[in-house]
């Protein structure tokens, strides 16, 4: 027995406290040190350029990744309303701390003394959203987190709002907590009626999620590699063995089954979740701590083989990613500069730019704060669920200047640096071989600039056509004729065309069709924030600005 473990209770108490204090700054010191010493985080550009669409007022709509997306809707609801206020390393700095506060308060009612360096490790370990970049989820964690507390305390009119908080502000972390409530219920073998009121108003929330899928619908899996398929199940097969054998750790030991048949799920069944449901892997060590701890380490070499294990599994994946964080320039707007300008000078609004991924994906950002339209962005499930041409096998010249074109790209870059391994160097390599007919015509310290002769642009139709404007939830331009034009932008059941008899339709590639009723200036236009957007449901599909279906013969 631990030295505190004897203490009185006022003693241990205090002596709880100042572990979760030191806990806590743990996390904000090592997270200072990655902000000041460490690379750029992964998923950084991802979360500046939406937290920049929240500033610009583009909060439902944006047309300048993936010929159209729903920025907020499709990845969090909530996390960058306040990322736009206070910034995004601020935000994400508090909730690592606040995940450590909670976690520690959570373990010590849980488990007592034997939560102390469980407690340590995870106050170590919660500062890596600051290497990673996993902003939304981690500040959806600390919800989740903050929940489980809540509803430890049976304060239960604190923890609705909080589950509602954690799917606003990261799905996947309701996921999570919905994972750690069902292993509770299991654990306790009876519904009582705390858990009946939480699953009441867990349920409200996944249909709350419902709701959005179906009103702001995002195509996309999310792969499951299985290096990573077999890492967490090896983890939760020798986490879940060691708790079988303890009483206090039966807890732990249904978790550990339910994150391993769930993984097996997401891995035999392709879902958006997929490899990201391996995510609680970042804090998996703490947890494999915590049963060793309350199984008296023993027996040892089962202890050392899960404990070491578990460590590999958090922090081989940091590691891993070193190598392409090592070059800082990406991440400045001066590496971007001379392409932006070039790109300024050469494309206009009339086509989009294909720019081959590098390994910091910073492109995603600079690119289009500059107004540039991207064929791509930072979200690795509309990558693979749009462009599957791009992932699906080795990549050929043919199917690759198709998608360029039914993309609407003319010019595609190669950066100078470290290229994202899942298809980077591929797509380098193809273009720089010349059988695509991709044409070098510029090259400067930000890479190589290729046009794709005789492209096709973002509108095209029975007449000359010009794009003058495309942004964010818009798109203007002015066209020769009347007749049925392709506009190559993602549709959505929101669009509206003008002027007056102008209308739009799904195409049959998912992009739009637009009908024009004489020559001269149009524009198709998203509804103005969410007010918008529920009067447009309230209209019928066939109602002003949208063309009724294509009848026979119609192209």
């Amino acid at each position: 027995m631990s030295t505190a473990a004897r203490l009185p209770l006022a003693p241990r108490l205090a002596h709880r406290r100042r572990e979760l204090l030191l806990a806590s700054f743990a996390t904000a010191v090592i997270a200072l040190v990655l902000l000041l010493v460490g690379p750029a985080p992964g998923d950084a550009p991802a979360h500046l350029y939406r937290t920049m669409l929240v500033r610009d007022g583009a909060l439902i709509w944006d047309n300048l990744w993936y010929a159209g997306n729903y920025p907020l809707a499709s990845y969090s609801l909530l996390y960058y309303l306040p990322a736009a206020v206070v910034g995004n390393l601020p935000l994400v700095l508090a909730a690592g701390v606040a995940s450590t506060a909670f976690f520690c308060s959570i373990a010590y009612r849980e488990w007592g003394e034997q939560a102390l360096w469980p407690c340590r490790a995870f106050g170590v370990l919660a500062a890596a959203p600051l290497f990673t970049g996993l902003y939304a989820y981690s500040l959806g964690f600390a919800a989740m987190l903050a929940a489980l507390w809540a509803i430890q305390r049976r304060q239960l009119r604190l923890a609705f709002p909080l589950a509602l908080a954690t799917f606003g502000f990261s799905p996947l972390a309701f996921v999570f907590l919905c994972l750690i409530l069902a292993a509770v219920v299991i654990h306790q073998r009876r519904v009582t009626r705390s858990a009946l009121l939480v699953g009441i108003g867990v349920t409200a929330t996944a249909a709350l999620g419902l709701v959005v899928m179906l009103v702001f619908p995002s195509d996309g899996v999310y792969s499951f590699h299985p290096v990573d398929f077999g890492a967490v199940l090896a983890t939760c097969t020798g986490a879940a063995l060691l708790a079988w054998r303890t009483p206090r750790a039966r807890l732990l030991f249904v978790f550990f089954v339910l994150w391993g048949a769930i993984s097996i799920l997401c891995f035999l069944a392709p879902t958006p979740v997929g490899d990201n449901v391996t995510r609680l892997s970042a804090f998996v060590f703490p947890l494999a701590l915590a049963t060793a701890a309350l199984a008296r380490f023993r027996p040892r070499l089962l202890v050392v083989v899960v404990l070491g294990g578990a460590l590999a599994y958090n922090i081989v994946p940091y590691l891993l990613l070193i190598p392409y964080r090592l070059d800082a320039r990406p991440a400045t707007e001066h590496f971007w500069a001379p392409a932006v300008s070039d790109l300024k000078a050469l494309s206009g609004a009339d086509y989009r730019v294909e720019v081959v991924p590098t390994a910091a994906h910073w492109e995603a950002y600079w690119l289009p704060k500059a107004g540039i339209p991207l064929a791509r962005g930072w979200y690795r499930q509309l990558d693979m669920a749009d462009y599957p041409v791009l992932f699906s096998g080795p990549l050929r010249a043919g199917p690759y200047v198709s998608w360029l074109r039914a993309t609407g790209v003319r010019y595609v870059l190669i950066p100078a640096t470290k290229l994202d391994p899942k298809g980077g160097p591929d797509e380098a390599r193809l273009i720089r071989s010349g059988r695509t007919g991709l044409v070098p015509v510029l090259s400067t310290t930000t890479g190589t600039l290729y046009e794709l002769p005789a492209a096709t642009g973002i509108v095209t139709g029975p007449a000359p056509v010009t794009v003058t404007t495309l942004g964010h939830d818009s798109v203007e331009g002015w066209a020769a004729a009347a007749g049925l034009y392709r506009l190559r932008v993602r549709w959505s059941p929101y669009w509206r065309a003008e002027p007056a008899g102008a209308c739009v339709r799904r195409a049959a590639d998912g992009m739009i069709d637009l009908r024009l009723p004489r020559a001269g200036l149009f524009a198709v236009r998203f509804p103005d924030g969410l007010g918008g957007v529920v009067e447009a449901i309230s209209r019928s599909s066939a109602g002003p600005g949208s063309c009724a279906p294509p009848g026979p013969g119609s192209r």
